[in-house]
This record gives structure tokens, sequence and C-alpha cells, in this order.
């Protein structure tokens, strides 16, 4: 179990790479030193039931919607918004039986064409391409051992396209599910503060803004000179990571753009997963 433990967090740093993302696989973090997978409240009710996928989905729906709202309420129009789909294969399976079903998964979530590379002995296979606006990239990360590790990125303007996000979302999620890799989300927006002022007073605006719409509980916290970041506990999000024995639900982190003279303001459910 460790030694399956430490391949993960090796794979996820491989996908890291390939795609040079800096904030890790699909939002999958390690916090006090574990790997904190996003999971639900209901997670082993849903496995059994026959409308899981479909609870799961309103649920990511709502979030994004929540999401999508407070990126309005206090960031200027051009805040993005990410969702990241990542999951692991049950079945150990061979490079070409790996590549024909990320070629598979590809054209079903809507991206042609797809490549391979190797990346430190262990095969990567990546297709990406654009959904109605939407940014969609997929990483297929196969162990030697036949471990397979997949993420599907969706990257779009918050304002105009989180409605079809929302819906690529749902769609992934099911046609991963139905390729036999069961699959977990999380999701942040980031934008400018349509308002000046501090990194104190941003972060308490956003987080008076966020308590009006919700239950929550300051859990963690980290400050410097030019950025804070607090982790909360708010049960009616759903979707959690374990952080010790802690849930946490939902990031906030504002941070001050000195080039930009003004405060960059990132939200993510449960964590954020994007460089803040």
């Amino acid at each position: 179990m460790r030694k399956m433990r430490l391949q993960l967090i090796v794979m996820m740093l491989l996908l890291c790479g390939a795609t040079g993302m800096m904030a890790g696989f699909a939002g999958t973090t390690e916090r006090n030193g574990e790997e904190a997978v996003p999971q639900t409240a209901e997670a082993s009710a849903w496995k059994g039931t026959a409308n899981g996928a479909s609870e799961a989905g309103t649920i990511a729906e709502s979030n994004l919607e929540l999401l999508a709202a407070l990126g309005q309420e206090h960031m200027d129009p051009s805040a993005l918004l990410t969702v990241k789909i990542q999951g692991e294969m049950i079945n150990s399976i061979s490079k070409d039986q790996a590549k024909t079903a990320a070629e598979e998964l590809a054209r079903a979530i809507g991206l042609s064409g797809s490549t391979s590379n190797e990346l430190q002995g262990n095969d990567v296979f990546q297709a990406e391409g654009d959904r109605s606006g939407v940014s969609v990239h997929l990483d297929w990360a196969l162990t030697k051992q036949g471990h397979s590790y997949v993420r599907v990125m969706l990257v779009g303007e918050a304002a105009a396209q989180a409605r079809e996000m929302m819906s690529l979302q749902q769609h992934v999620q099911e046609r991963m599910e139905q390729a036999g890799i069961p699959n977990t989300w999380n999701a942040s927006i980031q934008g400018y503060a349509t308002k000046s002022g501090s990194v104190d007073g941003t972060m308490a605006q956003v987080e008076e803004a966020v308590a009006r719409k919700l239950p929550l509980r300051s859990v963690e916290d980290y400050a410097d000179v030019t950025t804070i970041s607090r982790s909360y506990q708010a049960p009616s999000l759903g979707t959690f990571v374990k952080s010790g024995d802690t849930p946490i639900h939902m990031q906030i982190a504002v941070h001050e753009d000195s080039v930009k003279k003004s405060s960059r303001i990132t939200i993510g459910f449960p964590v954020i997963t994007i460089e803040y």
C-alpha cells in the first residue's frame, strides 16, 4: 500500500513535468505529508447507487456555480476557472492498451489526435483541444507496472464559459467512469480584485461574501509579506480533502501583484491546485 502511495506521488510529478503545471497532478495535493485526494461526504453511499454519478454531478455543478458567482462579485471579467478531473484505472494494462484507451477517451470527450512521450521511463499520452472556447487537456500516464493515472483539465473564462464547463465536467466524469476510471475533481477560480485595497482587506471582503452564502470555519492559514492563504471547513460543499484528521472543503488565497499593483484572488474547492 505504501509503495502504491509513493508511486501515485511520482506519477503526479511526472504529469506535472509533462504539462508544465506547477501545482501538481490534477489537484491531488500533499498536506502534512499525506496525499490529499478529493472525496465526497457521501462517496461510499454513491458507489452502490444507480444515480450516484447524477448526484455527484449535481454537487459539482452547484459548486462551480458558486465559484463563478464569487468571481463575478470580486474579480475582473477576465477571471479564469480551472477544473481538474483525475482518477486511477483499476486494472493494469499494457502500453498498447493504454495508448488505445487514451485515444478512445480523447475522442469521447471531443479531442482529436494524441501524442506519446516517455518521461523518466514511463509513458505519457496526451491530447488537447478547444470545446466552445474551453481549453481541454488530457494526460494519461502509464507506469512500468501497468498502472494508469489520468487527468483531464478544463480552463475557461468564468464570466463567459462557466455553464459550458459545468456540462463538460459532467461529460468527462461520465466518460472516465465508462472507461473504468473512478474519478474525483477539484476547481479553482483566479482573477484580479475589482476593488483596490490591501491583501488583508481583500481577504476580509471575500471571506465576508462567502460567509453570506454558506457556513464556514477557518482551520488553517498561512501569511507572508504579500500573500494570505486560508483553508476552511464548509461541509455544505460536500467535496473535501483531509489535512491530518481535518476535512478541508475550501481554500482562499490573496496575493499582492507588485507588477500590476493589484491583489490577485484565488478560490479553490476543495483546495487550490494552481499557482497563486
